[in-house]
């Protein structure tokens, strides 16, 4: 009888032990015993939703070494923890300079590559995950912004989008194009989108400038944060961070409207 070691998604190492998608240090956002709500979308083959009721943010993937796991990825954690924490927390007005943008861009490419792997089929490669490990790259073509939002609770909202196209070599059969990941974290709003081809043309988002600022790829200031406008809630977070999705494309002026914005 043979029996399936899963290797380490960064590393290829094994065997894997349990890393948790969101930190345990945000649990000291939560009243002791809060139940914190996690719905995971997943896609792939037998693609299904669930939704799990945790206690603090026991959200955990079973795909990444203890070397890993307690080595750089603990490491990452530790040093972003004083930049994340204000903003996680509160929405004091201040400036975010480059290396802390990078530091937070950094955080949530690690974040998104987490959500990935929770799925059935996951769509970044293995590459790009190993050059994370050794060189803290984020994956070229990569985009953040972030933003605010001024609810603190729910503190983690979190959902995955899988864009697919058909292969016009292999009729039947797909290929992804793009991977989407917005998550609010107290009132941190950060999003992440990976496109999966070079030559994938992604328009720019100018007309959402209030509510967001663009830290990856580099910008060349200090960022103020939080933005002039913010969702009021994590149900309207989700509709800006399906409009700023959509915005990609074509500018959908009748659900920018709904929130009082503006094509530049």
């Amino acid at each position: 009888m043979y029996s399936l070691i899963m290797p380490c998604v960064f590393c290829g190492g094994a065997p894997v032990t349990n890393e948790h998608v969101f930190p345990q240090w945000l649990n000291r956002y939560l009243p002791a015993g809060r139940a914190q709500q996690l719905e995971q979308a997943r896609y792939g083959p037998g693609e299904y939703d669930i939704t799990r009721l945790h206690i603090g943010l026991d959200l955990r993937i079973r795909k990444v070494c203890a070397r890993c796991n307690n080595g750089w990825l603990s490491r990452l954690e530790s040093e972003s923890i004083d930049i994340l924490d204000p903003l996680i927390g509160g929405l004091k007005l201040q400036m975010l300079s480059l290396t802390a943008q990078r530091k937070i861009a950094l955080w949530a490419t690690k974040t998104a590559m987490m959500l990935d792997d929770l799925q059935i089929d996951p769509i970044l490669p293995t590459a790009k995950l190993a050059r994370m490990r050794s060189h803290r790259a984020i994956p070229g073509g990569t985009r953040i912004w972030m933003g605010a939002c001024a609810e603190l609770y729910p503190l983690v909202t979190n959902y995955t989008i899988r864009i697919e196209i058909e292969n016009p070599e292999k009729p039947g059969r797909k290929f992804p194009t793009e991977f989407y990941a917005p998550m609010e974290i107290g009132h941190l709003c950060l999003y992440v989108y990976f496109p999966m081809m070079d030559d994938l043309v992604i328009q720019h988002v100018a007309h959402l400038h209030l509510g967001l600022a663009r830290i990856w790829p580099r910008r060349a200031s200090d960022l103020p944060w939080p933005p002039p406008w913010m969702p009021r809630d994590g149900s309207e977070f989700e509709d800006f961070a399906n409009l700023l999705y959509h915005s990609l494309r074509i500018f959908d002026v009748d659900r920018a409207h709904h929130f009082g914005i503006k094509e530049s």
